[in-house]
């Protein structure tokens, strides 16, 4: 004669439902965690040695040495106003100013996808391509590289970006020659540094004979 408790285990009873580990984190680019502590101060980045927070002048050295590959070591005379983070991050900068909300956007082939109230509340419109300018006469003699693009490169990624329905900005950062960034940093600190990147942007846009008539 079969008992509930024997039907119970030829059947199989349910497993106990193994406990799932959260590893979804919060992630902060460079860029959003320097705006969050030297704009805003709501962000306390903290050294895994002292437990000490980082200064922000310290945070922007260490961000600034770590935007090129290999890392440059952490030294103010190996480093210059067309670092890789400081010049996103007057890009960066200059949209939160204006009310938007920029996100990386490798996953497009952008630097930056900015957004009107951010990712969770809508789409981004725009995809932001970076082109650093060395439009200064006093560059003469300062090491820097120009950034070369082609007409392929440029229509391959407003090929991506319009297949996603966003159109594609390229923003030009006319960048301080070295003496003049030198000299901000001197009398005004990063503050004063940021006042002298010039920023405009351009939307590209494909001409279609029969929409744009």
């Amino acid at each position: 004669e079969s008992t509930p408790k024997a039907d119970s285990k030829r059947r199989g009873s349910p497993a106990t439902p193994a406990e799932i580990e959260n590893r979804e984190h919060f992630q902060l680019s460079p860029e959003e965690a320097f705006f969050l502590v030297f704009s805003l101060g709501a962000l306390s980045v903290v050294d895994r040695t002292t437990d000490q927070p980082i200064p922000a002048e310290q945070l922007l050295t260490l961000f600034r040495s770590h935007s090129y590959f290999p890392p440059r070591p952490a030294d103010v005379a190996l480093l210059g106003p067309n670092d890789p983070f400081l010049i996103h991050y007057a890009v960066y900068h200059h949209f939160r100013s204006l009310g938007w909300v920029p996100r990386h956007g490798i996953k497009f082939g952008v630097d930056w996808l900015i957004y009107q109230r951010g990712p969770v509340f809508d789409h981004s419109e725009f995809g932001v391509i970076v082109m650093p300018s060395y439009s200064s006469p006093q560059w003469e003699g300062h090491e820097h590289e120009e950034t070369k693009r082609t007409w392929a490169w440029l229509m391959g990624v407003n090929r991506v970006l319009s297949h996603v329905l966003k159109s594609l900005v390229l923003v030009y950062v006319d960048v301080p020659a070295p003496p003049v960034f030198e000299q901000a940093m001197r009398s005004g600190g990063i503050s004063e540094a940021l006042k002298k990147y010039t920023i405009r942007e351009v939307m590209v846009r494909r001409f279609s004979v029969n929409r744009n008539r």
